[in-house]
């Protein structure tokens, strides 16, 4: 794959060829419209427009270029490459999980020393933050999605980690996946069978199951140790033993509501001994 740079430097060239005119335009510092970014980045980067327009941040979205560049072109890219452009609307597990990452901890403590003039390629940082794994090499999709495949999560990876350790970690978050999908599934079976419970219970203890399976996928896709197991596994099991609990209580509460017939023996012996 060619270097970084090297394509940077492609790409300029390509783009003062087919538009001599843009060689000696000088850039107007802004502010910018919405629309003025959108217009004149059609003509300069379609590539990019179109990335965005298909990616989770869109105008349908409503996540346009001034949300995470401002709008102004001095120092647009860095802000966007910073924690706190993401991190200000993806708030709860999400940024929690990353945050409490040994990645999200080193960046928190190295922020004022990194060079945030780096482009986000691999090796530029000294941990990722959330642009530099979901937004990589200038991605304006997101590199991380299930669509494109474990391999590109993987050549991010290894841009500081070795193959066979990057590998290792894959393989045990898949085992960790699919013990927490067990766990759904035994859960989820258990809800289904439960009679006379209330359907609020049985909504509250769904919800649970599903929002602790998040949370491990979050803990293993940020190699959060919190996420995967505090608020993961255990917090699954937590989820199995309250579901039993509501279903013991249920059958409980139904036989003590059952009206006690008398005993025809015992009947007779008070008669006897009455008598």
């Amino acid at each position: 794959m060619m270097p970084y740079r090297m394509r940077s430097i492609g790409w300029l060239l390509a783009i003062l060829i087919t538009h001599p005119a843009l060689a000696d335009e000088p850039l107007s510092a802004g502010p910018f419209t919405e629309t003025e970014c959108i217009t004149c980045h059609t003509e300069r980067n379609p590539e990019l427009i179109r990335q965005w327009r298909e990616g989770p941040h869109s105008a349908t979205s409503r996540v346009g270029c001034n949300n995470c560049h401002g709008d102004r072109h001095e120092n647009s890219a860095i802000k966007a490459r910073k924690d706190q452009s993401c991190t200000a609307c993806h708030e709860g597990p999400a940024s929690h999980s990353y945050a409490t990452s040994k990645h999200g901890i080193i960046t928190r403590l190295e922020e004022a020393r990194q060079d945030w003039r780096q482009p986000l390629q691999r090796g530029n940082y000294r941990t990722p933050g959330c642009s530099y794994c979901h937004l990589h090499d200038g991605d304006h999709g997101d590199t991380m999605a299930p669509a494109r495949g474990p391999e590109v999560r993987q050549w991010i990876c290894t841009g500081c980690h070795s193959p066979r350790y990057i590998r290792e970690q894959f393989a045990n978050g898949k085992r960790q996946l699919e013990i927490a999908d067990l766990k759904l599934t035994e859960g989820k079976a258990l809800i289904d069978s439960a009679d006379n419970v209330p359907p609020d219970a049985l909504l509250k203890l769904r919800q649970g199951l599903s929002h602790h399976r998040q949370n491990i996928l979050l803990g293993v896709g940020h190699q959060s140790p919190d996420y995967q197991w505090w608020y993961g596994q255990p917090a699954l099991d937590g989820d199995l033993i309250r579901i039993r609990d509501a279903i013991t209580e249920s059958h409980r509460r139904k036989t003590l509501a059952r009206p006690i017939q008398p005993d025809p023996h015992a009947t007779k012996s008070i008669k006897r001994e009455r008598q």
